[in-house]
């Protein structure tokens, strides 16, 4: 399953419908201001508390700070971003869903037919012998499903990529 020839196909869509968007950077930052205000906290009524709470107050603070600035950096520098959904206002999830092998025709007709809700209420396997990759909004009114099988150490498509908006 090649997740970016899917984000391609669906980027390619008339009106641009799906657009590539980074996700915005305000919770990293909100995170490291808040480690840091642990920190500084921790200086100030650092008199007023015991070691271990003393410690405690560091290690999480400086915890917060480093993830804040590790996903600050990624999310300003990294290269990809994110399929947003123009209509909906949305990042659309991604799921692989897994089915076992002698589920594959209902699964291959239930991704022609664009049935998103009935392939995610039917019985999911662990083992990924027929796999659904699926882009969709958390209201399932806008969906890109595909179906493969894996075989020979290698995922192979069942069907064409299906794209369900509702």
């Amino acid at each position: 399953m090649d997740k970016s020839k899917i984000c391609e196909a669906l980027y390619a869509l008339p009106g641009k419908v799906v657009v590539k968007r980074r996700k915005p950077v305000w919770m990293p930052v909100a995170l490291f201001a808040a480690g840091v205000a642990m920190i500084v906290a921790n200086n100030i009524y650092g008199a007023e508390l015991t070691n271990n709470l003393r410690s405690a107050v560091v290690f999480v603070g400086g915890a917060l700070a480093i993830v804040g600035i590790v996903l600050t950096m990624v999310r300003l520098f990294g290269g990809e971003g994110a399929p947003f959904h123009r209509g909906e206002g949305c990042y659309l999830r991604y799921e692989e869903l897994y089915f076992e092998p002698g589920d594959r025709e209902a699964v291959v007709r239930s991704v022609g037919d664009g049935a998103v809700q009935q392939l995610l209420e039917e019985r999911h396997a662990r083992v990924p012998s027929v796999a659904v990759a699926l882009y969709r909004t958390p209201d399932n009114r806008f969906a890109a499903l595909q179906a493969f099988e894996y075989a020979d150490l290698e995922y192979r498509p069942l069907t064409e990529l299906r794209i369900v908006m509702r």
